[in-house]
């Protein structure tokens, strides 16, 4: 895997290196400011598989760093670690929402790197066997296969959507939280109700639109106490709420329909998508067991579709905007 490190710090660039050799990274190149990591990601024919950012620079710092890089088609998914020193922890939501994947704390335990840069190569390899496999499709507008690939996670399909991060930065977010900020934090799981018979369908940009619209929907409807959106695929949706009390399961569902119908999202032939969605009860995650903090997405997943589920056998009813 070959990484690029960029920090302004003379030790800590020639730390980077033998660190990460010694977790098994021997692939690394170093630079000591944000406008030099441009020129080299600009260079053509030479790509990175992880960059490793410190979060404060002179100059441009290492969230708009992160903010440029995301801005380059050849690293729009390329796994991004911020380097932050403890007490700049506060500035991690801004780095998250810039498009980082995942941070590392100066000053540096081996283990810790190691397991960062390890995370980060199973993504890179995730991302080349999916790649691949979309490659390989046949037809790709009308084969299934391809179509639920860029249903799980197409890059364009959330680029400018306020306050979302990738999937995988959500889970390592909520595993380096504090317990005060998880005891603090709700996780919220919005499922599209038939979401199948809608993607059989739609086009790729068609579903694209649709993912855009929903998301939309939810910053507008939980915009004061949402700290992350992210997309789970398969047409789930999880939010992370910062808010103190938990919220209503029903008004929030509520909410989001009105908007969406309002939106009024069609198929390319004008056709209504007619789209409606569930929301599952809020989950805290569990504070006192921070290897259990990860599931807390995969519970939130599970609700949605219990109440999607539930829904599809219950008579229809009219959806009211809570004032």
């Amino acid at each position: 895997m070959k990484i690029l490190a960029v920090d302004d710090t003379p030790f800590i660039l020639e730390l980077i290196p033998m660190l990460a050799a010694k977790a098994g990274f021997p692939e690394v190149t170093t630079c000591s400011s944000a406008s030099d990591a441009l020129k080299i990601l600009a260079q053509d024919g030479l790509e990175f598989d992880c960059l490793l950012l410190d979060v404060n620079m002179p100059g441009m710092d290492g969230i708009e760093l992160c903010s440029r890089i995301r801005q380059l088609e050849k690293h729009q998914k390329t796994p991004i670690i911020m380097l932050t020193a403890m007490h700049e922890s506060e500035f991690l939501d801004r780095a998250f929402k810039a498009g980082a994947t995942d941070y590392a704390t100066k000053p540096f335990d081996i283990k810790e790197l190691g397991a960062r840069l390890r995370m980060a190569q199973e993504l890179v390899v995730a991302r080349r066997e999916a790649l691949t496999a979309i490659a390989s499709a046949t037809e790709k507008q009308q084969d299934s296969a391809t179509k639920d690939m860029l249903d799980l996670g197409h890059p364009t399909s959330f680029q400018g959507v306020e306050n979302f991060i990738d999937i995988n930065a959500l889970k390592n977010y909520l595993t380096q939280s504090s317990r005060a900020g998880l005891a603090a934090s709700q996780v919220i799981g919005v499922k599209i109700d038939w979401v199948e018979r809608i993607q059989s369908k739609a086009l790729p940009e068609e579903m694209g639109h649709a993912l855009r619209d929903i998301a939309d929907a939810i910053n507008e409807v939980l915009r004061t106490n949402l700290s992350f959106l992210s997309y789970a695929g398969n047409g789930t949706f999880i939010a992370l709420s910062n808010s103190a009390a938990l919220l209503s399961s029903s008004e929030i569902e509520a909410e989001v329909q009105y908007v969406l119908d309002e939106k009024n999202t069609e198929y390319d032939n004008g056709d209504p998508m007619d789209i409606e969605v569930s929301i599952g009860n809020p989950i805290r995650p569990d504070c006192n067991d921070i290897a259990e903090v990860p599931r807390s997405i995969i519970r939130a997943v599970a609700r949605a579709e219990s109440r999607s589920i539930a829904k599809r056998d219950a008579k229809p009813t009219i959806n009211i905007r809570h004032g």
